[in-house]
């Protein structure tokens, strides 16, 4: 009997092996999506400077805000996402935040913002916040972001949150939290900081439990766990507004899309089944985002 060449044989693995998993249904779906209510958004309908930063460690940090960003380009706003890491778009040249913004530019011509990052085999752990100062390139950040920042014009500015910076990443937070003080310092132009966090449902059901079982299933420390018995706290702050982002779902899930192989792997960890279904039924259910709001004091 003639042998299957060894390329056919890992396609029929392949297909078997799909056959075999299960699409999730849209309660397992629902499951994920949050439960509770905020006050809907209303300041930045108010804003006539409609001039927006993302600022960001990681380019596809901005996964769960971007709805309302493509919902601000769509009314006009000029919005440039700054961070330290850039990918481009899936076979192009181009990065895929030019999908919901202007697009994306470099916080540091020389990329480098943190100590030994090169030697590092998890750099996502968390740190002792005491230990920020000697491991990151503090100064140097610092008055990049204020130059650009400030170039800009921004009226609002969008972060992660700088209490767990969504899991426990020290660079999440080391840039949420360095943006926050210089507004804080009245050092930017901004007038408001919108950090992006999820509800308390979400974050049980998706950092707590999804993302757990995976990195144990894979023999990676859960940096989620460790971040909230290291800084003493119980998760991301809780949100103080909500973005209905419904009608840029399309806008939302091609952002997604359009990243690379190796970055949609680490989304799946916090964007649940993404790939798995069309933007309308995905972002019919969840259709909101939702932000801690800094004002000026």
């Amino acid at each position: 009997m003639k042998k299957m060449p060894i390329a056919g044989i890992l396609i029929l693995l392949t297909f078997l092996f799909s056959c075999g998993q299960k699409k999730p249904t849209l309660d397992e779906l629902r499951s994920f999506a949050a439960t509770e209510t905020f006050p809907e958004d209303q300041y930045l309908d108010t804003i006539s400077n409609k001039n927006a930063l993302i600022i960001v460690a990681h380019d596809d940090d901005d996964c769960a805000m971007a709805g309302t960003i493509a919902k601000l380009k769509s009314k006009g706003w000029k919005i440039w996402q700054l961070s330290f890491t850039t990918h481009q778009a899936k076979g192009t040249n181009i990065h895929p935040a030019v999908l919901i913004c202007e697009g994306n530019r470099e916080i540091l011509a020389d990329g480098l913002y943190r100590k030994g990052l090169d030697t590092m085999k998890n750099p996502y752990l968390p740190i002792p916040r005491e230990q920020f100062k000697e491991q990151f390139y503090s100064e140097k950040v610092k008055n990049a972001l204020i130059e650009k920042i400030n170039a800009f014009n921004p009226s609002v500015i969008f972060t992660l949150d700088n209490v767990k910076g969504g899991y426990g990443h020290p660079e999440h937070i080391f840039i949420s939290q360095l943006t926050l003080d210089l507004f804080q310092q009245n050092t930017l132009s901004a007038q408001r900081v919108y950090q992006s966090v999820y509800t308390d449902h979400m974050e049980k059901e998706i950092v707590d439990t999804w993302l757990k079982i995976r990195m144990q299933k894979w023999g990676y420390p859960n940096a989620s766990e460790i971040a909230n018995k290291m800084y003493g706290i119980n998760g991301m702050p809780a949100p103080t507004t909500q973005v209905s982002i419904r009608p840029f779902g399309e806008d939302k899930m091609a952002y997604l899309l359009a990243y690379p192989e190796d970055v949609r792997k680490n989304l799946r960890k916090f964007i649940p089944y993404f790939e798995e279904f069309d933007a309308d039924t995905y972002f019919g259910i969840f259709d909101r985002e939702f932000f801690r709001v800094v004002e000026r004091e």
